[in-house]
């Protein structure tokens, strides 16, 4: 869907931490969105962040629920991996660019709904 990110947008800052009684899910992150050239459809993500700053498979979460959250053509089933962009998916590069996590209270879940928030916050 070219034309969604027209303009880069920097340093969208979500958290997203919910109590459910005990422990609950915990992300924090930093994502900047850069459009794409027209001629391109796909989705770029790029994770700046080491291994020790943020576990891969935290960080594999969030470039899920961005996709997920994206508009365009894709249909998906949420336990079943992701097809490839269809030709109207948006053309988006996305830099994750800083996290916190917590030893236990983080989860692939929250980070892939950090993610999807960021998408709506950008």
């Amino acid at each position: 869907m070219p034309g969604l990110f027209l303009d880069a947008v920097r340093d969208v800052h979500v958290h997203y931490r919910r109590n459910i009684g005990g422990c609950g899910p915990y992300a924090a992150i930093t994502v900047d969105f850069e459009p794409l050239p027209d001629d391109e459809t796909e989705f770029d993500f790029v994770n700046f962040l080491d291994e020790a700053d943020l576990p891969s498979e935290f960080a594999d979460a969030v470039a899920d629920g961005i996709r997920r959250e994206l508009p365009g053509d894709v249909e998906y089933e949420w336990d079943k991996p992701l097809p490839q962009a269809g030709p109207h998916a948006a053309a988006v590069r996305v830099a994750l660019t800083d996290a916190r996590w917590h030893e236990v209270d983080s989860s692939e879940r929250g980070f892939r709904q950090a993610g999807r928030l960021a998408v709506r916050a950008s």
